[in-house]
């Protein structure tokens, strides 16, 4: 074959390629992808997301009925959102639609959450399945190792009459002393009448899970009566700590004084989201 044959097929087979690569990236414009926890512990409530990427505007939520094996405490909830983005040189919208669930896992076990499926301009596009583990709370601070502090939201009830109350209490788990803590972002609950019973003067208990002993303190403590009837979200929130970890190291400051090295670092722990189910005394 002559050299210019040779010259030819190679940029014929280089523009077979990137047309190829052109059309996949085209073909990716609409999906469905889903958002949730790897693993999880028994009883905890936690939150999915079924979110459909398009240059659609899509209305409808994703409706999934069964969970397999999953408890629907609340949900769908639609949010949507837009943005410009440029597509061969010109600015087209881009669509986003998240279907939120919060879901509650009853037993240990490895489960799949179901496939999406959606219909953008008559054409179906399905997610991925998603496989989520649920582990008794030992079992899940026992794999992850570097598990040296999290936060436990404690309800009294999540089931309740309009003229009840519940306590809800946030508890800080570590194994480390904190030097400070940085931030703290409580949520709000609007859906609630609330009284701060959390009490002034502090004190750390210990709690051993799964042969490791951990520091606990109640942050906060709320009294709580619901304003409505119906399913209410307790929204997620956070609070960052920071550790002074020693370096084993002596410095000298400018004084001269000698004193032991330590560098800080902060960690965010995530509040869970709770739901609570209020209903009417005739209902009950």
């Amino acid at each position: 074959m002559k050299r210019s044959n040779i010259l030819s097929f190679h940029r014929l087979l280089v523009l077979f390629f990137a047309l190829s690569f052109y059309i996949s990236l085209a073909g990716q414009e609409n999906k469905v992808r889903i958002k949730a926890p790897e693993t999880v512990t028994v009883g905890e409530q936690f939150t999915v997301a079924y979110i459909v990427e398009s240059d659609k505007e899509v209305k409808e939520p994703v409706i999934i009925k069964n969970m397999n094996g999953f408890e629907i405490l609340y949900g769908p909830s639609l949010s949507a959102s837009s943005s410009t983005v440029f597509k061969k040189g010109k600015r087209v919208q881009a669509f986003s639609a998240t279907s939120t669930y919060i879901l509650r896992a009853p037993e240990k076990g490895k489960f799949s959450l179901p496939q999406a499926e959606v219909n953008i301009d008559g054409k179906k596009y399905k997610s991925e399945s998603f496989k989520i583990e649920v582990r008794s709370l030992e079992e899940n601070i026992a794999k992850v190792k570097d598990v040296d502090a999290f936060l436990k939201v404690v309800a009294s009830k999540t089931s309740l009459n309009l003229s009840d109350t519940l306590t809800l209490s946030y508890r800080l788990y570590t194994t480390k002393d904190i030097y400070k803590i940085v931030d703290v972002d409580f949520p709000y609950l609007n859906d609630f009448y609330s009284s701060d019973i959390t009490r002034l003067r502090q004190s750390f208990s210990e709690e051993v899970i799964n042969g490791k002993t951990y520091k606990v303190v109640e942050m906060r403590k709320l009294l709580l009566q619901p304003r409505k009837i119906g399913e209410m979200v307790l929204p997620e929130g956070s609070v960052t700590v920071q550790y002074s970890t020693p370096t084993g190291r002596k410095v000298r400051d400018v004084w001269g004084d000698v004193y032991d090295e330590s560098v800080t670092n902060d960690k965010v722990l995530k509040i869970d989201s709770v739901v609570i189910r209020v209903q009417d005394l005739k209902a009950i």
